[in-house]
This record gives C-alpha cells, structure tokens and sequence, in this order.
C-alpha cells in the first residue's frame, strides 16, 4: 500500500487531497471560478492532473515573524512580492501579510500593484526598480512609490506629475554599494550636480534613500553599508532638516538584514528570507514551497538503450525509469538532466538523460513499489529528506530563484497550512 502522503494532491481516482471529487470551482476561494485544469492553480484541495507547486503559507507566516524578531522593531519590514511574490503567487502571500500587520511591500510590475490593490492591500507600494514613463504614468493610480536613478528618470516623472496635477512619491537610489544599475553615483561632480537638478523638480516628493547590494557576503555588504551611509548623509543635507524627516534610508535585502545589522537603517525589503530562500545564515527559515509531480509510467530498460532525447544516457544496467510530466517549459533547468534528483517514496532517484518540454526521467531501480500516481518532488521536503535550495543550485548550475520565479508563472499554484 503506497503511503497517502507520496500520492500527492493529486488524490485517487481524480479525488482531491482530502477525498472529495475534483471538478468546477465554487468560487469559495478566489479563483474567479476557473476550472481544476485551467491554469492559476491558486486554491486549496484542488485535484491537479500534473506538475503542482504547494505553497505553504504556515511557512511564509512563521518566516516573517522571526524576521521580525530578528531585526527588532526598529526597521520597518517591507516584504518583496516582485515576480508575483517570488513565484509563489502573489494572491497567496498577500493575505497572509496583511493578517500580520503588514504595511508596505515591494512589487515590480504594475500587473502585481493593481493585484495588490484588488486584494484590499491599502499600504505601501514601493517599486523595487526603475520604471519607463509610460509605466509610471499607469502606476498613479495605485499611489506607487517609484524607484528613482538618475536626473533624466527624475524629470520624466517630474514632468509627468505636473500634467496629472498630481504628486509622485519616490525613493532616490544610490550607488554606494557599488552596483551600478538605475542608481546615482554620487563620487563626483557629475553626481553632485544630478542631485542638486533632481531635488530641485516640482512635482516629486521623497520618501526615501536606497541603494542594492552587488554581493551577498559580510565583508562587502559592510563597506557597502558603511559606502551607502555616506551617500545617505549626503542626500539628507542637501534636504535640509524638515525634509529630511519625513526620508527613509535603505539598503538592506534579506541576507544583509540577516547577517550585517548595520545595514538595517529605516526600512529593510526583504524577499528571499520571507519564502525560506535567503543563503543568510538562518537555519530556522522554513522554505515555503514544493514543487512536486506524479509519476506516470514505470518502465524496464536493459543495458545499452539511451534515455530521453541526444542519447546522452546509456544505460550501463537493466534500469527501471519513471517518467514525470514536467521539463524546461515548466521551468525546470535543462542542466538538472544527467545531475540533479527528485524524491520518490522517501528516496532520492537521479534524473538521467535530457530533460524534455514537459517530461523528465528517473531511475528508480533502488525504490521498490514504484507506481504511476507516487509523488516525484522536484523540490522541497518528502519524509525525512529534502531536496534543498543548495542541493537544487549545485546541480542546475544557477541560483533556485532562476527556476522558481520562471515555474511559478506555469506551473498551477495550491496553498497549503493557514
């Protein structure tokens, strides 16, 4: 008897994970009522015919709270949400924060503003880059703080404010940590002069000092605090005392809010730690999605034949190889062929061969009892072993959120916990 846990959610028998039949929406959840197998999968106990990311909300609550612990309740806590909330979805998340008090979150794109505002969100909306003048002309009407990085940004908003009648809010960013994308250099005349030019257009109103890190390592991060700090005071001064007040300094994302506490300032944006993803040194993150698939087919291969597409697999023994229904154009990088693993009953099974569009293989030879309908995970936990974000980057030769944030625009979404 398979274990129910590695059916996965997909249930028997198109069942749902807690026995009832799949089917229609009932509109109790927010899907606007799509059916079980159209896409936007994000609702809970919905009966899913393959690949399926669970996001677990427990997680994603218990994250922010010790975040909040650990930095002290002198920063304010700005979630990111960007790449619809790290691929976690953007509408599953949100709630989550807004029952915790949350009050201002990071976003990139005005599709994750106008979701934000839909879901009730009345705080904060500040725009983690720059944004092109037609971008920010439809981003008024959700009150969206803009990323500023230089005078020619500056005037277009500027500019745009005036024919509005209207006021943008905007945080002026900085290159002191030396990451040189959308952000001032203030380390010589040329930046002098911008400042001076931006803080002296009508229509804008600060609200903020930023800058983003090139590295996530302790030394750097510290000299760039220590670099932004500078540029910080440099701003602030040519403001004066009362405008000053009312200007928020930050630079700080998750691993520098973890690891370098003179980083925090006024405001930290944290987005990695939040879903139990930051490469900080935090072992009580809780990562807070699975990305998991059944099995469909269990066959035996002698010794000789190839595997998947290219023949880059021979088989150097009689193998038995399952296939899971999900490849590069569900996200999965094409590199974990030949070097990543999934588990399957509690064990790990390495993929071997190419992975396809939409189908991968895996040799279960060691897992007795293998079936169509047993859960693959692709990543996150299955018994007592995990597959973990380093063990996923190790074999796709790139950082998980790579992969992550590209699935959670494909692959059908489930909540999971409160």
């Amino acid at each position: 008897m398979v274990a129910a846990r590695t059916q996965g959610p997909w249930g028997a028998l198109g069942r749902t994970g807690d026995g009832r039949r799949g089917g229609g929406c009932r509109g109790c959840c927010g899907c606007r009522g799509r059916r079980s197998g159209e896409p936007r999968g994000e609702r809970r106990g919905v009966t899913r015919p393959g690949a399926v990311i669970e996001v677990d909300l427990d997680a994603i609550r218990a994250n922010l709270r010790r975040i909040r612990a650990e930095i002290g309740p002198g920063p304010e806590l700005c979630p990111v949400l960007k790449a619809d909330a790290y691929g976690h979805g953007l509408s599953l998340v949100l709630p989550v924060l807004m029952s915790e008090g949350v009050g201002s979150i990071g976003i990139a794109s005005n599709r994750e503003a106008a979701e934000a505002r839909e879901l009730g969100f009345a705080g904060r909306l500040l725009r983690v880059r720059a944004a092109a003048p037609q971008e920010a002309a439809e981003a008024l009407r959700f009150g969206v703080e803009e990323w500023v990085g230089g005078f020619a940004q500056a005037r277009a908003l500027a500019e745009l404010a005036l024919a509005h009648g209207a006021s943008v809010p905007v945080h002026l960013a900085t290159n002191g940590p030396g990451i040189s994308r959308e952000c001032l250099d203030l380390g010589g005349e040329e930046g002098a002069r911008e400042l001076a030019a931006i803080l002296a257009l009508r229509g804008l109103q600060l609200r903020g000092v930023c800058a983003h890190f090139p590295c996530e390592e302790v030394a750097d991060t510290e000299a760039g605090a220590a670099a932004f700090a500078a540029d910080a005071e440099t701003v602030l001064r040519a403001l004066g005392p009362e405008r000053a007040a009312a200007v928020q300094r930050h630079c700080a994302t998750s691993f520098a809010a973890l690891s370098v506490p003179g980083s925090r300032f006024d405001l930290v944006r944290i987005g990695a730690a939040l879903y139990g993803d930051s490469s900080a040194d935090a072992p009580w993150q809780r990562r807070a999605m699975r990305l998991l698939a059944p099995v469909t087919g269990v066959n035996r291969y002698p010794a000789g034949r190839s595997v998947s597409y290219d023949r880059t697999h021979v088989l150097e023994r009689d193998t038995l190889i399952a296939s899971v229904p999900i490849g590069y154009g569900d996200g999965v990088p094409r590199s974990l062929g030949g070097r990543g693993a999934v588990l399957v009953r509690g064990r790990r099974a390495p993929v071997v061969g190419a992975i396809a569009m939409n189908a991968l293989s895996v040799d279960v030879t060691a897992i007795p009892g293998v079936q169509p309908g047993d859960e693959a995970v692709l990543l996150g936990r299955q018994g007592a072993l995990e597959i973990t974000g380093a063990e996923f980057e190790r074999a796709a030769g790139d950082i998980a959120a790579v992969a992550y944030s590209a699935w959670g625009r494909i692959v059908p979404r489930v909540a999971v916990g409160a």
